[in-house]
């Protein structure tokens, strides 16, 4: 069932939902074009989860990486044009972690790396403040939740 956020406050709404599932399923992929709201979407998931100040949460474009202590770590991979990339990096090796939340704006590219029991949310516009929040299945391992 999709949601659709009108403003800021109704997206961090939306992260406040998502957040508790990241506990049992702690790989989320975030898509959408440019502009679409990915690094908005995550900043509220990661001061949630982290209680990261919003204004010390920043998009990792550049770094690819940021980590937030040792539990979470919030990847752009929208400049990476290779696996090799990822492995020369390290980042193969922290988005094979089982423990840590990943969070990961634009994710194809290493969708071969990544669990099969994760969350996908794509963003999409449909207004000047309006985004779309889809949702596909969600896996769970022990059989406790599935978002259709």
């Amino acid at each position: 069932m999709p949601l659709k956020s009108s403003s800021l406050e109704e997206t961090a709404q939306i992260a406040a939902c998502i957040a508790p599932l990241l506990q049992k399923t702690p790989c989320l992929l975030l898509r959408g074009g440019l502009g679409a709201g990915k690094t908005s979407f995550a900043k509220f998931l990661i001061h949630i989860l982290t209680k990261t100040p919003i204004d010390e949460i920043v998009s990792p474009t550049y770094n690819y990486v940021h980590l937030y202590e040792n539990s979470l770590a919030h990847f752009d991979l929208y400049r990476v044009q290779s696996e090799e990339l990822l492995e020369e990096l390290g980042l193969e090796e922290l988005l094979q972690e089982d423990t840590r939340i990943k969070v990961i704006e634009w994710p194809d590219i290493a969708l071969s790396l990544l669990p099969r029991n994760r969350l996908e949310i794509t963003i999409n516009p449909c207004g000047r403040d309006e985004r779309l929040f889809s949702f596909c299945p969600l896996i769970m391992q022990e059989g406790s939740l599935i978002l259709t």
